[in-house]
């Protein structure tokens, strides 16, 4: 699964969240896949501000490595679309991430160990040598 477990930890500001918190589409005002509640604070957040405001990705424990990341998505509680649409999006080739995310909102251990086996994967790239590839000097 991508790599979306490292939001388990970190914040964004609120001009990545912000389209999901008004006029999101001719007819919804907040995206229907954003818990109430959490649309609400969100709009307190970032309402008057330069969208420099942050937010925790984890809104349930910001400061914890753990699967709680994962429990939010079924809550409808993942701060940003790319994240909640990993449990909420009807696209069909969801259905695979939806497993995943109710298999790791389940088992911790097999978040823990997943994702561990996910960053050796990702320290053992190599880098690229030469003119293969692009190197960015701004990644955003």
């Amino acid at each position: 699964m991508k790599r979306t477990g490292a939001h388990t930890i970190g914040r964004a500001r609120c001009a990545l969240f912000s389209n999901r918190l008004s006029n999101f589409s001719a007819t919804e005002s907040v995206d229907p896949t954003l818990d109430a509640g959490l649309a609400e604070s969100l709009q307190s957040l970032c309402a008057g501000g330069d969208g420099n405001q942050t937010s925790a990705l984890d809104v349930s424990t910001p400061n914890a490595f753990d699967n709680a990341y994962y429990k939010n998505l079924l809550l409808e509680k993942g701060l940003l679309s790319s994240d909640q649409g990993l449990f909420s999006s009807t696209d069909g080739s969801a259905a695979t991430t939806r497993a995943l995310v109710q298999a790791y909102s389940a088992s911790s251990e097999r978040f823990f160990c997943d994702f561990g086996r996910s960053m050796l994967k990702m320290g053992n790239i190599l880098p690229l040598t030469g003119s293969a590839g692009q190197i960015r000097s701004n990644c955003r």
